[in-house]
């Protein structure tokens, strides 16, 4: 996947991909200082309570170019483009982890 290459080899972090049917018991079974999700997420009330729940700091990819200003129902969280310009990624991350108070050098 393309976020995992791009985040793999510009962090020192452990990565778990899960698709959108497959990551409600992934990311309740497990701690995560940052979820990378797409917006359609963001935007189902059950979903975004769950994302909110965890407790990770939530950057939204979109493929809708009127998204990347942000979600209305999620003001300050990053949204980035796919596919992903990788500075523009890896920077939501860091901005997100650092939020969540995870230092530079763990992100």
């Amino acid at each position: 996947m393309g976020a995992e290459r791009i985040l793999g080899s510009a962090m020192t972090c452990e990565i778990q991909i899960a698709m959108p049917r497959d990551y409600p018991p992934v990311l309740e079974g497990r701690n995560f200082d940052v979820v990378l999700a797409d917006s359609s997420l963001g935007q189902n009330p059950d979903e975004a309570h769950r994302l909110r729940a965890s407790g990770a700091g939530i950057v939204f990819s979109t493929l809708v170019d009127e998204e990347l200003a942000g979600l209305p129902t999620w003001p300050g969280t990053a949204v980035v483009a796919k596919p992903f310009d990788e500075q523009q990624l890896v920077e939501a991350v860091r901005n997100a982890a650092r939020v969540n108070g995870i230092p530079d050098d763990r992100a």
